[in-house]
């Protein structure tokens, strides 16, 4: 009998205590070793293990290699929310998910979300007329980020899918570790601008050919390792969105995906936004990319069906919008319920090897 159960009245996969911990164990997680992080997580080994194998088995947790763009070739970075007609949004989803680089395609009645690396300074502008002319619906938000010529490229993705700070919220966990992580682009990089090193490729395309349990940092060969050390990929373990809809953890679920998108009101607004969003708000969301143009972000949306499960005492001081407002103009929020969202590109960073 294993620790993770359905609740028989709203057909929810009920999280486990130990789950959640080995959650968030993961989430937080380096290039530290397997032991270290059992050893970190106060749980025994054996229960440890067994329920890291229920959590990738069953989706929850997902393991990717990301490459460093700027390091590996393909240092040019699309970042496009739309939101099609519900006549369009089925043929804008694979419309997407045929683009050369697309490595998330996410969609829904009303929104559709990509990322996608471009080879060639061409693809990038070609892409770009493309959304100019409403090839992939009505334009709400698009970053694009060049980490070859980027001042600073971390400064401009400050936090690319990590769900350390969605997790500590959702279980009430006492901080982060690791959070944020930006997009792999350390400033040193240098773009090679030819084809990506075998030794990245079969790291990216790794998660799909080996056991999902079994393909993190620890389980690579030795000249992999070296990849990682020198940042050329990272190693990144995401919630599986496809499953978080089901979950519960002590009454609290995940209800929505939440886009906000919005003009800067100074240059360096964005760096001051993510502080404001943490220390004020206690908010961490999962995506945040800018430019020029404008700033899109990406959180989770919960919800309470019993006693709440944060530890705080107090509300935050200032609220959501109001932080985000001090900092974006002309914002916009687009929810998009976990219940209807598709993805027909999850994760797919096997599509640039």
């Amino acid at each position: 009998m294993t620790e993770s159960h359905m609740d028989k009245g709203d057909r929810k996969r009920i999280v486990s205590p130990n789950e959640a911990r080995v959650v968030w164990s993961i989430l937080s997680g380096g290039l530290e070793s397997e032991e270290d992080r059992m050893r970190d997580s106060g749980i025994p080994r054996t229960t440890y293990r067994d329920a890291k194998h229920r959590l990738y088995t069953e989706g929850i947790l997902v393991d990717r290699f990301i490459p460093n763009p700027s390091v590996v070739g393909i240092p040019w970075v699309s970042f496009l929310l739309t939101r099609p007609s519900a006549e369009e949004a089925g043929a804008i989803a694979k419309r997407l998910s045929g683009t050369t680089g697309a490595v998330e395609v996410w969609s829904g009645p009303d929104v559709a979300f990509s990322v996608i690396f471009h080879r060639s300074e061409n693809a990038f502008n070609a892409f770009k007329k493309s959304v100019e002319s409403g090839e992939f619906g009505a334009e709400v938000s698009y970053v694009q980020v060049d980490t070859a010529r980027a001042p600073d490229p971390i400064s401009q993705v400050p936090v690319y899918f990590d769900f350390e700070g969605v997790w500590v919220h959702f279980g009430g966990f006492s901080g982060t570790r690791t959070y944020p992580r930006p997009l792999p682009a350390p400033p040193r990089g240098e773009p090679t601008g030819g084809k990506m090193p075998s030794s990245i490729a079969s790291l990216l395309t790794r998660p799909f050919t080996r056991p999902s349990h079994l393909i993190g940092p620890a389980s690579v060969p030795r000249s992999q390792k070296r990849n990682l050390r020198e940042g050329k990929a990272e190693w990144r373990t995401f919630l599986g969105l496809q499953h978080l809809g089901t979950l519960k953890y002590k009454g609290a679920t995940f209800q929505d995906l939440v886009f906000v998108a919005g003009e800067l009101r100074e240059t360096d607004g964005l760096a001051r936004l993510l502080p404001d969003l943490i220390d004020l708000c206690q908010v961490r969301p999962l995506l945040m990319v800018g430019d020029s143009n404008g700033v899109l972000m990406i959180g989770l949306g919960t919800g309470l069906t019993a006693t709440p499960v944060s530890t705080s005492k107090a509300s935050p001081p200032v609220s959501v919008i109001e932080a985000i407002a001090r900092h974006l103009r002309a914002i916009q929020v687009v929810r998009e319920p976990l219940a209807t969202l598709r993805m027909p590109i999850p994760h797919g960073y096997d599509r640039l090897a």
